[in-house]
């Protein structure tokens, strides 16, 4: 099961600026998403 949660914003923070991202849910999972565990989370491309 995957928990969505729909924050009112998020910000993502890298070297160069701060970006503010409405409207997003976060899901949660509380296992590996791949059966080697290589990712911890996923992010859509319109957050990048």
């Amino acid at each position: 099961m995957l928990l969505g949660i729909k924050p009112e914003y998020v910000e993502i923070k890298t070297e160069e600026n701060i970006s503010v991202i409405e409207n997003v849910i976060i899901g949660i999972y509380n296992k590996s998403l791949t059966k080697k565990g290589e990712y911890r989370s996923l992010i859509g491309i319109e957050l990048l």
